[in-house]
């Protein structure tokens, strides 16, 4: 099955908050949405229990997006402590929510023993209080900072309960533009196939990049494309997820299904 969704709220709910959110998504035809914690984890147990019986309702995959500021790598230890706590709150409320992953950028200076060291700290946690949501490590916009696809491999393989989520934007922006072709999408699918091979969660976007870093989210009209990608998931009968981050959200969230639908 191949779902398609959005990064957040769409702007077009009726009525305010994520259960509202849930509500217009089933209506409109999506079915997946990322619950968005950009600066703190603002839900209760209790709220995540109602939106995730909403979503079990209408059939919409739910997934988290820890805060921003995660940093495990930092040269500050507090940082990397905050960061932990700011990891293990999502991974609670993902619980209740009946969310099926945790995602966020883990990293920014290259140190991946230490990365590894945290993310098995948090595998740990994570089986000790039965949470079932993975912990989806997605791939970062900035070429000079951790996290690229390959970055993962050896996590993947080593620590249980961790994922990887593909931001095919920022794959794009921090190899300056790799992404143009049919052939530069299966590229990446057979990199990870050693450790991967189904399920994957993805985020989507069109980029404006600069020197291997992502500028900005751009709406579905450019680059990359996004025809090659649907013919991948069809042609291999993947499992996917897709959540779209342009600036237009559900419109474009769309246009993909459409495009998704017309490559069979």
């Amino acid at each position: 099955m191949i779902r398609v969704g959005i990064a957040g709220i769409p702007y077009h709910a009726k009525g305010e908050g994520t259960e509202a959110g849930i509500r217009y998504l089933c209506s409109i035809g999506l079915s997946a949405m990322e619950v968005q914690f950009v600066r703190n984890v603002y839900m209760t147990p209790k709220s995540a229990s109602e939106s995730g019986a909403v979503a079990r309702e209408c059939g919409l995959a739910l997934s988290v997006h820890a805060p921003y500021y995660i940093n495990l790598t930092s040269s500050s230890a507090a940082t990397q402590e905050k960061s932990k706590d700011w990891i293990m709150k999502s991974l609670r409320i993902a619980e209740p929510l009946g969310a099926g992953i945790v995602v966020f950028h883990p990293a920014r200076e290259k140190e991946p023993d230490i990365l590894k060291q945290h993310l098995s700290e948090l595998s740990k946690a994570r089986k000790k209080e039965k949470i079932q949501a993975l912990i989806g490590l997605e791939v970062t916009g900035d070429a000079p900072e951790l996290g690229s696809v390959e970055d993962y491999m050896d996590i993947l393989r080593d620590v249980p309960g961790t994922d990887i989520v593909i931001d095919w934007s920022h794959v794009h922006a921090r190899t300056s533009g790799g992404l143009r072709s049919k052939a530069d999408y299966e590229a990446v699918f057979d990199m990870l196939k050693p450790v991967k091979k189904n399920d994957f969660h993805m985020h989507f976007s069109n980029v404006e990049y600069k020197n291997g870093r992502e500028v900005r989210h751009l709406p579905l009209d450019g680059q990359p494309p996004f025809e090659p990608l649907a013919q991948i998931l069809k042609e291999r009968k993947l499992n996917a997820t897709i959540i779209c981050e342009t600036p237009l959200l559900e419109e474009d969230a769309l246009k993909m299904k459409a495009i998704l639908e017309a490559a069979d």
